[in-house]
């Protein structure tokens, strides 16, 4: 395992490890002890956003031939649909739906790593530590987006950047890669300063990624624009300098895969839901291609390795995108050919309004980007042939008022129009969503089929790789808020703070991180944080040990 603090605790015991330690995985995976029904190594993809509709055109978009009888890797892969509505409602967020992939609970709007009761519970990533496992986190959004930080932050509002972050870099995950350092005043939380305080590889760079042999490694990369809080969208992104999420999910596997006691890896494809948000088609098939990829690179090592399960689940509807809208009236006899239009954009609708001048002179530029004729359309036209010139014009109206204000909004408006794509909302929906499993025969030959609720993926995770979500919790999370062994206990909810005296000791500790201080000595966690949620302090219990394991 990765030179690090031992965090193992008697109750949770340890999975299989290979014979071979030390043997490059192809050698060693060949005479692995597996442990019946357990998997060692868990990749768990979320891409966030994605309906049923986003695969859909994903697959004609990958056709060679219009009628886009092409498969996406992860076709093969599915085995039923989740159901992901939050404990109040229908219709989830991405913060309670990733609690529930987390943690195997349900929760409130806005809320990480808590249950519907506002207690902290403990993820799939927090129970793999517990038993040594190295942990990692990919996304293309800010690293403090709701996905991953479900599975390493226990907070109320997922708003509350500063504090989200701070609990992650506390965490002590092994490898964290995508983006964020922007989303945070260094007034607020300094991100860099800190991964770099505790050990961490920053790397900025695609180059300096795939050059890292780190065993802890931080990503924090600028977009194609500029930007420090999130990655480009694939087909906008300039490959020579920013990873695509297939590429940071190939090194994480690397770098994870080296300890011995196995590895919990959650990669999440973030973009398609902001794509869905803006109803940007382009967007949409772009991330999902890319998500498909990043899905390849997990199952490839996962075949290779033989005791990983790679599962892939989407976390929510959005947008209602469908293909066919109200305007498409001979829907029975359209070709293949009305979505031709969507082959012709080479950048999302946010990549080409990043080529608009200040003056706004050049719309032309940003229709043509986004495979759109600026000259607009006519029955002669080819790409108009299949298309009523009730459509055209519609088509050709959206693109005047495009060019008089332009902006993503108008943009998308034309080709959705163009393509006769439709969308119901701007915002999240709530039908089930697809559920992709590879497992290794050893593991589970029907896993996850049919009709599941979503806390049952983490529960199939944890049955399948022997992790306790409970024991995990209970380890964790001790509530000393008027805790009948600890009646001295002090809390500052201002300071967010603790301290608690027993006899001559005293505990000092602060809420979102893994130190303590006893009796003014400073003393590490080992990535175990304290957390102050709903005016109630939690802490580890390896915290109160310390208490007791001192000399007299």
């Amino acid at each position: 395992m990765f030179q690090r603090a031992k965090r193992s605790i008697a109750l949770l015991t340890a999975t299989a490890t290979l014979l071979s330690v030390g043997l490059p995985v192809e050698q060693a995976s060949a005479s692995a002890a597996y442990e019946p029904n357990k998997a060692k190594n868990v990749i768990m993809l979320v891409p966030d956003g994605m309906s049923a509709s986003a695969t859909t055109l994903a697959r004609y978009m990958l056709a060679d031939n219009e009628k886009g009888t092409e498969k996406l890797t992860i076709d093969k892969y599915f085995t039923g649909f989740a159901k992901t509505r939050w404990d109040g409602g229908p219709i989830t967020d991405s913060a309670p739906a990733g609690t529930a992939y987390a943690t195997g609970h349900k929760s409130l709007a806005g809320a990480l790593g808590i249950d519907a009761n506002k207690i902290p519970r403990a993820s799939l990533l927090e129970a793999a530590q517990l038993q040594d496992k190295a942990v990692g986190l990919v996304a293309t959004s800010e690293f403090m987006h709701a996905t991953p930080a479900a599975y390493a932050a226990h907070e109320e509002k997922r708003s509350n950047y500063a504090t989200v972050a701070e609990q992650m870099l506390h965490q002590d995950i092994d490898v964290l890669l995508g983006s964020g350092s922007a989303k945070v005043s260094a007034a607020d939380f300094d991100i860099l300063g800190t991964a770099e305080a505790k050990g961490y590889k920053v790397v900025k760079t695609k180059a300096e990624m795939e050059s890292a042999s780190a065993t802890k490694l931080w990503g924090d990369f600028t977009n194609t624009f500029g930007e420090k809080t999130n990655l480009s969208y694939d087909i906008d992104r300039i490959p020579a300098e920013e990873p695509s999420l297939a590429e940071m999910t190939s090194k994480a596997i690397e770098l994870l895969s080296r300890d011995e006691d196995g590895f919990f890896l959650m990669v999440e494809g973030s973009k398609i839901d902001w794509a869905a948000h803006a109803n940007d088609t382009v967007g949409i098939i772009s991330d999902t291609l890319a998500f498909n990829q990043a899905f390849e690179a997990a199952l490839e090592f996962a075949q290779r390795d033989g005791n990983t399960v790679v599962i892939a689940a989407t976390d929510h509807g959005n947008s209602g995108i469908s293909i066919g809208n109200y305007d498409l009236t001979g829907y029975d006899s359209a070709p293949f050919s009305i979505l031709e239009p969507l082959k012709g954009a080479t950048k999302t609708a946010e990549g080409a309004m990043a080529l608009l001048n200040s003056s706004k002179t050049n719309t032309n530029e940003v229709l043509q980007a986004y495979g759109i004729q600026p000259t607009g359309y006519t029955p002669a036209d080819v790409n108009s042939k299949d298309r009523t010139a009730k459509n055209n014009a519609k088509v050709n109206a959206l693109i005047d008022a495009f060019k008089s204000s332009p902006s993503t909004a108008n943009l998308v408006k034309i080709m959705n129009q163009l393509a006769f794509i439709g969308y119901t909302t701007g915002g999240h929906t709530g039908e089930d969503v697809p559920v992709y499993v590879f497992a290794p025969d050893h593991v589970s030959k029907k896993p996850l089929k049919g009709l599941r609720d979503n806390t049952e993926v983490a529960q199939f995770i944890a049955q399948t790789s022997g992790l306790d979500l409970d024991a995990a919790t209970t380890q964790l999370f001790v509530d000393v808020t008027n805790h009948p062994n600890y009646p001295g206990a002090q809390i500052d909810s201002s300071a967010r703070t603790l301290t608690l005296t027993d006899n001559d000791m005293t505990l000092k500790i602060k809420a979102n991180q893994s130190e303590a201080m006893i009796n003014d000595e400073p003393v590490s966690l080992n990535g175990q944080i304290a957390v102050l949620v709903n005016d109630r302090f939690y802490v580890p219990q390896s915290a109160l040990d310390l208490l007791k394991s001192q000399p007299d």
